[in-house]
């Protein structure tokens, strides 16, 4: 089962917040980091029904390969003589891969622990491309 979806952010996931209140403590997950993961699981639902007709679901214990390609553009703050340099800048490749891994959790899969093979491309600020995250999600059907 092969499954391709886009959004149109780039994005990573945060590091959890913590709280004290009294004697009660505990953390919890940004706001801005759960819209994000809630719009990644919506374009998987949707890309999924127009590919497959249904929301794609890897069955458990069924190794998942997930490429995730980033793209951003070059600010407008940079010198009109550079036209691309290398995306060395927030967010992390590894932070982009958490909240894709998350956000999919209990949608395209039961865990991201089935998850066996990772990619993650962040490729060169060009001057002019809309900012985007691709992902590809791939399992083999039984």
């Amino acid at each position: 089962m092969i499954t391709w979806f886009s959004v149109p952010f780039v994005a990573g996931k945060e590091r959890p917040r913590f709280f004290k209140r009294g004697r009660r403590t505990g953390t919890y997950t940004p706001k801005k980091t759960r819209v994000a993961m809630v719009k990644v699981a919506t374009a998987y639902k949707g890309a999924s029904i127009r590919a497959h007709g249904h929301v794609a679901h890897a069955p458990k214990g069924t190794p998942v390969t997930v490429a995730i390609v980033t793209v951003r553009p070059l600010p407008k703050s940079r010198p009109k003589r550079i036209l691309r340099e290398p995306d060395t800048h927030k967010f992390d490749a590894d932070n982009v891969a958490k909240l894709i891994l998350d956000g999919l959790n209990g949608v395209a899969w039961d865990d991201d622990m089935q998850v066996c093979d990772l990619r993650v491309r962040k490729y060169d600020r060009v001057r002019g491309m809309a900012e985007r995250t691709n992902v590809l999600v791939m399992w083999e059907d039984e």
